[in-house]
Formats: structure tokens, C-alpha cells, sequence
């Protein structure tokens, strides 16, 4: 429940991180963490959440990083507003505001989000709220995602927080079928930004797919959007058409 840097892939999302659910209950099949962790714990349940949380520890956590002007993801392993959550999650905000850190939310369950619009506002322009956005239909949502809220949900929440002024944005991956992302990114243009990559190392799917079309077409649909956009690295290899600016390809780019 400690502040960190995180690395690799994760890297490309914010120079740091918290978690503080252990677990997720939204049932993506194609969750990273339950392989990773079962390394470590052959008993490991990803679907078991466990929300004891220790307030000191992100309290001290939070004092230690005060000043260092870095964003903070919420979060990679978890979702902030998976569906046992009950209020952890505005305490923890409160938390880092007391500090003034810039605060990014990532959650599937955007709409969950909505009853703690009172503390996001706290932050002014140092907090930010996406969702990660993977199909267009329902029917494979709840293939992939069944606890999940629905696309069109997220996207409505979205909507609703930008609408009020809060900052907006959204994550592009995995990407599992392409064309479904793309009708999804034909609808972002009211985001602040998103950032793109793709599906690694699933099932094989990740071999079945086009990636250099898909990053033309996804690049064309953010710039005839005006949609901030940046390209995470393992999509950007099978770029050989489109070019890319320098902040396109920036990892703290769009940071807060």
C-alpha cells in the first residue's frame, strides 16, 4: 500500500503508482496479474478482493513522495472502483490531495466513479479520471469483461465527468478486435487524450492481427478527432506508415 515506480509496459501509463485493493473482481480473462502472482502463490484467487486498508501506510507513503511533482496511477492491479469498493477509494484521494499529488484513475466501472465527483474536484487540475475501453459490443464485454460495467457505460460516464469539467481520458488496451476499438475511438473525441497499444501474448490472437493498418487507422480517427493521442511502444514496432511526433511517442507526454 506503498507509492511506487512502476516498470516496464506499466511504466508507459505514469512515473508512479498505487495500489491498495489486493485483488479484482471484474473477471477480465485477460487479466496479466493472476499469472503474475500465481508465481508467488499457487493459492492466489485474483477474484478474491481484499480491501482491509491500511490509511497510515498510504498516509506516510503519501507525506514521503509530497513535492515530487509525478503523477500517481490508480491503479494497475486493481480496479479503484471494483464492485466491493465502498468508499476506500475517496479516502484514499483525500489522502493524496492533503499532499498535492497529481492523480490519475483508471476504471472499468466509470459510472461507480460518479458519487465521488465532490473529492475529484478538490484536485483542480491535478486529477484526471479514464476507463479502459475495449469492445463495441455488449455481447463481447461480458465475454471478457463480465463484471465489468458495459461499453456504452463507460463512455456515458465519461461524458457525464467531462461535461463537468473534469479531465477525461481513456486506455486502448488490450485491443483484441480491431475494428471494434476503432468504432469506440470514433466516439472519444470529447476525451482529453488516449493512449493505444495492443494485445500481447494471449491465446495467440496478438499474431492474428494487422497492428500496422490498425495504427494508421487509429492514428487517422485521433487527428481527424483532435484527439492527444500517444502510442505505447510495443504497437509503435509495427508502425511503417504514419508519422508520428515526437510527444506521439513520449511516455510522460500526457501525464498531469
Amino acid at each position: 500500500m506503498s507509492i511506487y515506480e512502476p516498470q516496464g509496459r506499466a511504466r508507459e501509463y505514469s512515473p508512479l503508482a498505487l495500489n491498495y485493493f489486493k485483488g479484482c473482481d471484474n473477471g477480465c480473462n485477460y487479466c496479466y496479474v493472476p499469472p503474475m502472482m500465481g508465481r508467488f502463490n499457487k493459492q492466489y484467487v485474483h477474484g478474491n478482493v481484499v480491501s482491509n486498508l491500511d490509511f497510515s501506510k498510504i498516509e506516510k507513503s503519501a507525506k514521503k513522495y509530497q513535492g515530487c511533482d509525478k503523477q500517481i496511477l490508480l491503479s494497475f492491479t486493481s480496479d479503484p472502483y471494483c464492485n466491493i469498493e465502498s468508499g476506500e477509494t475517496a479516502e484514499v484521494l483525500k489522502i493524496l490531495n492533503k499532499y498535492e499529488h497529481k492523480v490519475a484513475v483508471l476504471t472499468k466501472n466509470p459510472t461507480k466513479a460518479i458519487k465521488d465527483i465532490s473529492v475529484f474536484r478538490l484536485f483542480g487540475d491535478r486529477f484526471k479520471i479514464g476507463s479502459t475501453l475495449t469492445f463495441f459490443e455488449d455481447a463481447d464485454s461480458l465475454k471478457w469483461e463480465k463484471n465489468a460495467e458495459l461499453p456504452m457505460q463507460r463512455i456515458d460516464a465519461l461524458k457525464y465527468f467531462a461535461s463537468n469539467g473534469i479531465k477525461t481520458w481513456a486506455s486502448f488496451e488490450p485491443v483484441i478486435i480491431p475494428e471494434q476499438s476503432l468504432k469506440l475511438l470514433g466516439l472519444c473525441g470529447f476525451l482529453d487524450h488516449v493512449k493505444i497499444g495492443k494485445i500481447n501474448n494471449y491465446m495467440g490472437i496478438d499474431k492474428t492481427i494487422d497492428w500496422g493498418l490498425f495504427i494508421a487507422q487509429a492514428v487517422s480517427i485521433c487527428r481527424k478527432e483532435k484527439i492527444k493521442f500517444y502510442i505505447k511502444n510495443d504497437l509503435r514496432l509495427y508502425n511503417d506508415v504514419v508519422f508520428l511526433n515526437g510527444h506521439e511517442c513520449d511516455q510522460d507526454y500526457l501525464s498531469l
